[in-house]
């Protein structure tokens, strides 16, 4: 297609970041902005001078888009994209893309069936340390994958007091029954994204999880109690080729955030993190610091390649995106985590 691509954004938590990251992306603008809190939707188009604010996201859809980006609690996900699909709009979702693997399902054959262009926000994979990582794997760095391990450690206190949080995230985050916490929500999506990334399909987990706080004083100075979604959680995975990894949220008291992720190969090492890049071979002694492009925000890369996808018209560059095939394929890894933890038993995974 030819001109701006006109975007929506329906969510004013993360959604606030993706419009400040879509207005960094040569060939888009956002023209509308919704939110269920009409106040929120007001103060966020008032901050990025979008000319359009709504409290209904049906607003959105009818508003003469090209795309829409949603970026609501992951319960809404799947009526508001399969609406967004029979508009006819390219559709940009949150992560993790659905409540349920059979929601997604259902979202990645209707855009399937559309042809939109269908993007997910797993931004981990455009970090400049991970983006490099994939690439020295892909080029036989590493050899054959053997282990991996990818942790992901913060304050579950301070998340959710996060100002980039809409001050409703504390009822769903905290709701297992609303695919809240740690692994379903959270770092779960990134970790498991990552590793099929690296290693391909996962065959089977097992796992544990635990609820570290069930209490935390929010920010207004309320106390969320009864939380029963997860704050902690230890994978074990079994790659179909073989390979082993683990996956690890870790609750902190400290005020920190990171990710990590350790590829161990038949001929090297990888350290990704968000600090760098590290590596070694079997001609090296020890671990070293690898270099790296110059990057900006990984937002700001996974939405330009939306955009551009929709721009081409080109279904190659469309389906290299962490699109709605990869989203099903995670939320089939994350649902055989749970049920892992509920049995204590090894789960088998078909990730189609």
């Amino acid at each position: 297609m030819a001109g701006v691509v006109r975007v929506g954004v329906v969510g004013t938590g993360i959604g606030a970041a993706l419009v400040a990251a879509l207005q960094q992306v040569p060939g888009a603008a956002v023209t509308i902005v919704c939110s269920a809190q009409r106040a929120r939707a007001d103060a966020v188009a008032a901050r990025f001078a979008i000319p359009h604010a709504t409290d209904d996201y049906r607003d959105v859809l009818a508003a003469g888009l090209d795309a829409v980006v949603i970026a609501t609690p992951p319960a809404l996900h799947a009526p508001m994209v399969l609406d967004a699909v029979a508009a006819g709009l390219h559709v940009f979702c949150e992560k993790p893309l659905a409540a349920t693997v059979a929601e997604a399902r259902a979202m990645r054959d209707a855009a399937h069936g559309a042809g939109v262009v269908h993007a997910l926000g797993h931004q981990s994979r455009f970090a400049a340390p991970f983006a490099r990582a994939g690439a020295l794997l892909g080029k036989g760095y590493l050899g054959r994958l053997v282990t991996a391990d990818c942790q992901l450690y913060l304050n579950p206190i301070d998340y959710l007091r996060a100002p980039v949080a809409s001050d409703s995230k504390a009822g769903w985050y905290t709701d297992a029954s609303q695919s809240g916490g740690l692994l379903a929500a959270a770092a779960g999506p990134h970790q498991v994204d990552l590793l099929r990334w690296y290693g391909g399909p996962i065959a089977a987990v097992a796992a544990q999880v635990a609820v570290s706080r069930p209490a935390v004083e929010l920010a207004d100075g309320t106390t969320r109690g009864g939380i029963t979604a997860e704050d902690a959680f230890l994978v074990l995975a079994r790659f179909a080729s073989g390979a082993l990894a683990t996956m690890r949220g870790l609750p902190i008291a400290h005020h920190a955030f990171g990710m990590a992720l350790d590829l161990h190969g038949t001929e090297g090492t990888l350290r990704a993190s968000f600090e760098g890049l590290r590596g070694a071979t079997v001609a090296d002694r020890a671990l070293a610091d690898l270099p790296l492009p110059d990057a900006g925000s990984d937002r700001v890369a996974l939405l330009t390649g939306f955009i551009e996808a929709i721009h081409d018209g080109d279904p190659a560059r469309a389906a290299a995106l962490p699109n709605f095939d990869d989203g099903v394929a995670t939320q089939a890894v994350l649902e055989a985590c749970a049920e892992a933890a509920r049995t204590g038993t090894w789960i088998t995974i078909d990730e189609e």
